[in-house]
C-alpha cells in the first residue's frame, strides 16, 4: 500500500477531501491523535493508494458529512471518543455513549468511573398509527447484544435506527504505548470470527521493516481465505435457518462444522487464532496437511453447489428475492464495503485493488451482483465460497519450502493496512514514536455497513428483519471496539 501524507490547513481541508472524492477516491477513516496539538486524520483510498489527510482543527473541526454522507459516522465517533467539536454543532454518540469528564482516547489519564450511560433516543418517526418496537439487546439465540428500535404502521418498517456499543472494550486506547509486535493476541480478539484479517493487518504494520519469507505469505494467504469460507457458509446457512428452510440448514451448519475441524487440523483452533504474527506465522503447516485440506476443499466445493441447487427454489427465492434492498446509490452514499457493497453492484475488492500477501499472483473473480437485496448478497458469498476453494488450491499447488517467520521491524511514523476481511474492507492505522504505538485506529468493515441496515430495513415488514440482519452478518464487537 503507497500511503501519501498530507498536511493542510483548516480552511482548506473540505476543498481538498472533496478534490480527492471526485478524482476517485474514497473515504476509509477518520480518526483524531495527540502529538504537538490535536489533529484530525482523513483516510481516503484509490486502489493501491492511500492519502492520509491532516489538519489540526483548532477549537471546532470542519464538517465534511454536508459533501460526503460517509463521514458523518466517523465524525459522531471522533467527538465522543476524542472531544473534537465542530462548527455546526454537536454530534450524537454513537459507540461509547457515555457522558462525563475527559474523553477515552485523549491522552492522559482518563477516568471512566465518572461516565453515565446516554440514554437512548425514540426514533424520529411519530403518528397516530406509528408504534416504537424495542428489540435487545439481549437476544433470543447466542449472539452479541444491539439495541434496535423500530418504528413500524401495521407490520411495515418506517425506520430503523441500531443502538450499538456493548461490546465496546477501550481496544485502541489499550495499544498505546506498547511495542508494535507485543499486541498481536489483543488483534487476534477484535472480532473472534476475523482473527486472521485483524492479525495479517497489524502485523503488516509491525513487519513494514521486514521481508517476510514467500512460505509465510503463501500461508497466510490460506488462512485468510480458510476465514472467508466458514464465515461465509456460516452466513447461508443462518439466512436458511432464519427463513425456516431446515433441511438447507442442516447441511450448511455440517459444512460449517467440517471446515472448523479442518482449521483446527491446521492450526490448533477452529477459529485459526494466534497463528499469523508479525513475522510470518507461528509455526509452519507441513505438505501433508496442506494436501489433505485440498483434498477435503475438492469434496466440500461438491457440497456447495449441492447446497446452492437445494436452495435454488421457488418459495425461499421469493423470499430472499427484493427483501432489504440497499440500492448502489445508497451504498454509494455511506461508503458500504464488501459483500454488502459488491451485491449492489459495486466493484471493488482490496485483493484485486490492492494485492497484499500472495494474492497478486493468484487468479480469481470478483463477485458482483445487483440490486442489493438479500439474494444478491446470498449469490455473493456462494460466489466467494468457489473463489476462495480455487485460491487455496492454487496456493497449495506452488508453495515452496522455506522459513516461515522472521524477526519483525518497524520504523516510525504514519502506517496504514488494508486488507480484504469476510466481511469487507478492513483497515489498521498506526502512529509509531520511537519504537512504541503512540496512536492506533482500526475501521472494521461492520462500521460504515451498519448504516446500510437502516436503508435496508425499512420497507419490509417486522418479521424480515432477522433475514435481512443475516444477509448482512455484521459484527458487533468490530464496530464497538
Amino acid at each position: 500500500m503507497i500511503v501519501e501524507n498530507i498536511s493542510c490547513g483548516r480552511d482548506d481541508v473540505l476543498q481538498e477531501t472533496t478534490d480527492l472524492v471526485d478524482r476517485g477516491y474514497r473515504l476509509m477513516n477518520m480518526f483524531a491523535d495527540e502529538g504537538g496539538g490535536q489533529w484530525m486524520n482523513i483516510l481516503l483510498r484509490r486502489r493501491d493508494r492511500v492519502v492520509r489527510l491532516s489538519y489540526m482543527p483548532g477549537e471546532q473541526a470542519v464538517p465534511l458529512s454536508d459533501d460526503i454522507p460517509a463521514a458523518m459516522p466517523y465524525e459522531r465517533l471522533v467527538a465522543e471518543m476524542s472531544g473534537i467539536a465542530f462548527t455546526d454543532g454537536g454530534r450524537e454518540p454513537l459507540v461509547y455513549r457515555r457522558s462525563g469528564d475527559g474523553y477515552p482516547l485523549q491522552k492522559g489519564p482518563y477516568d471512566g468511573s465518572t461516565a453515565v450511560p446516554v440514554p437512548i433516543p425514540p426514533n424520529r418517526s411519530v403518528g397516530d398509527d406509528v408504534f416504537e418496537i424495542p428489540v435487545g439487546p439481549v437476544h433470543a439465540g447466542i449472539i452479541e447484544p444491539g439495541h434496535f428500535r423500530f418504528s413500524v404502521a401495521g407490520e411495515t418498517v418506517i425506520e430503523l435506527n441500531p443502538w450499538l456499543g456493548y461490546t465496546h472494550r477501550g481496544v485502541e486506547r489499550l495499544m498505546e504505548g506498547h511495542l508494535p509486535s507485543d499486541r498481536i493476541h489483543l488483534i487476534g480478539r477484535v472480532s473472534g470470527d476475523t482473527c486472521v484479517s485483524n492479525s495479517v493487518a497489524y502485523s503488516e504494520i509491525a513487519e513494514s521493516g521486514s521481508k517476510v519469507p514467500h512460505r509465510a505469505r503463501v500461508l497466510r494467504t490460506v488462512l485468510l481465505e480458510m476465514e472467508r469460507l466458514y464465515n461465509h457458509i456460516g452466513s447461508i446457512a443462518g439466512i436458511c435457518t432464519d427463513t425456516a428452510f431446515t433441511v438447507a440448514s442442516s447441511m450448511g451448519n455440517g459444512m460449517l462444522e467440517k471446515v472448523l475441524r479442518s482449521n483446527r487440523e491446521l492450526t490448533g483452533h477452529r477459529f485459526l487464532m494466534d497463528h499469523v504474527v508479525p513475522g510470518g506465522i507461528r509455526r509452519d503447516i507441513g505438505d501433508d496437511t496442506l494436501r489433505r485440506l485440498d483434498d477435503f476443499l475438492i469434496g466440500l466445493k461438491f457440497e456447495v453447489e449441492e447446497l446452492y441447487d437445494l436452495m435454488d427454489n421457488p418459495g425461499l427465492v421469493d423470499r430472499m428475492e427484493t427483501t432489504g434492498t440497499l440500492s448502489q446509490e445508497r451504498a454509494l452514499m455511506i461508503g458500504a464495503v464488501g459483500p454488502v457493497a459488491r451485491a449492489s453492484g459495486i466493484r471493488s475488492d482490496v485483493r484485486e485493488e490492492a494485492p497484499y500477501e500472495t494474492y497478486g499472483e493468484l487468479g480469481f473473480v470478483v463477485q458482483v451482483r445487483d440490486p442489493g437485496d438479500v439474494l444478491s448478497r446470498t449469490m455473493v458469498r456462494f460466489g466467494e465460497i468457489t473463489e476462495s476453494i480455487s485460491m487455496i488450491h492454487q496456493c497449495i499447488q506452488s508453495i515452496q519450502p522455506g522459513e516461515v517467520r522472521v524477526r519483525p521491524v518497524v520504523d516510525d511514523g504514519f502506517h496504514c493496512s488494508v486488507v480484504e476481511a469476510p466481511r469487507g474492507e478492513l483497515v489498521h492505522s498506526a502512529i509509531v514514536k520511537n519504537g512504541r504505538i503512540w496512536r492506533y485506529s482500526i475501521r472494521d468493515p461492520s462500521f460504515p455497513n451498519w448504516f446500510g441496515m437502516c436503508h435496508a430495513v425499512p420497507g419490509n415488514v417486522v418479521p424480515d428483519f432477522p433475514l435481512i440482519n443475516k444477509s448482512f452478518n455484521l459484527s458487533y464487537s468490530g464496530n464497538d471496539l
